[in-house]
């Protein structure tokens, strides 16, 4: 009996025990180090990295990824993930530009057809999951050339714009000094953290990753959790998505390609688990940040853009093989 307990009381514990417990958050610290070190290397090989410019810049673009991001550490904590993210960006921006510019609707009426198309979609991909039982690295992986060759043939491939001049304020206002974007972000950060540290939800999100089986047998709901972390990671896509649209002042398909690499990448690097189970929300964020960084980094030294996919694999490979040294200490 006490074995089978052993995930429900874990979940309980990813809090409670890691306040204390300053091994416990060795990836996060190991992260915390790494990030400071680029900022370090940077801010001597590229003078402007530290101008203000540069700064509100890296912000905003990172916002964007940490926004998904949050949706994809709960993917991820409860055994799951989702590919799809980033074409689920391109399709959520080319529809609601269509349904503003083309359609006439107004803005708020678009983002919540916008919003629903995402939660069809989330719903989608975990039906699949839990009637018949196909992995979501399979569905999603399908998904993303669905959703991107959606989102091209009902654009026909062109830009759609321009958008209503209100919109811009989405990326390019400013609140209390901070860029709107930065808000949404911080927004989105805080309710993450909350339903992981502080919900019944968010414990049951880590006792379904750390074993289905023995959730199910203490009355979690698998299957309906399984679909709402995927829904979740699909709205905050979506929302992503419209945001983008304020950036660019028009929708297009194009928007989100290979963004769901930053995504994941950062949720693994900042420590949480492909296997599920174990992950926190400041893991994540300082994850977006170090691929941030090291992204911005790399354009101010003038470095090909193809050397940064090269170096987010390497990442990525390290972090899942880091990941992979601690488990059997977790384990235990």
């Amino acid at each position: 009996m006490s074995d089978t307990a052993t995930n429900i009381a874990a979940a309980t514990q990813q809090v409670k025990q890691h306040k204390f417990d300053i091994s416990a958050w060795r990836a996060e610290i190991g992260v915390a180090i790494a990030l400071v070190f680029l900022v370090a290397v940077f801010s001597f090989t590229a003078p402007n990295f530290f101008s203000a410019e540069n700064l509100v810049t890296l912000m905003q673009q990172t916002s964007v990824i940490a926004i998904m991001a949050v949706g994809m550490t709960m993917v991820i904590i409860a055994g799951e993930i989702d590919l799809s993210v980033g074409a689920m960006v391109g399709l959520s921006g080319t529809v609601f530009a269509l349904l503003v510019v083309k359609a006439g609707l107004p803005m708020s009426v678009a983002c919540l057809i916008v919003l629903a198309m995402a939660v069809a979609v989330g719903c989608f991909t975990g039906m699949l999951r839990v009637v018949w039982a196909i992995p979501t690295f399979i569905t999603t992986l399908g998904l993303l050339s669905a959703l991107r060759g959606t989102a091209f043939y009902v654009s026909e491939g062109l830009t759609i714009g321009p958008m209503p001049a209100e919109l811009a304020f989405a990326w390019y206002g400013h609140v209390l000094g901070l860029p709107m974007p930065v808000w949404a972000m911080l927004v989105v950060i805080a309710a993450g953290w909350t339903v992981l540290t502080q919900t019944r939800f968010g414990r049951h999100i880590y006792a379904v990753g750390g074993n289905a089986v023995t959730a199910s047998r203490y009355g979690v709901r698998v299957n309906k959790l399984r679909i709402a972390v995927l829904v979740i990671v699909q709205i905050l896509a979506a929302l992503a998505g419209m945001m983008l649209v304020g950036r660019l002042n028009a929708g297009s398909a194009t928007v989100g390609e290979l963004m769901e690499l930053d995504v994941i990448a950062a949720v693994i690097v900042g420590g949480t688990s492909l296997n599920g189970g174990s992950g926190r929300i400041i893991g994540t964020i300082l994850g977006v940040f170090f691929v941030a960084v090291l992204r911005n980094g790399m354009v101010l030294n003038g470095l090909d853009p193809i050397i940064f996919l090269i170096a987010q694999g390497l990442v990525i490979i390290l972090a899942v093989w880091w990941s992979m040294l601690r488990r059997p200490k977790a384990a235990g």
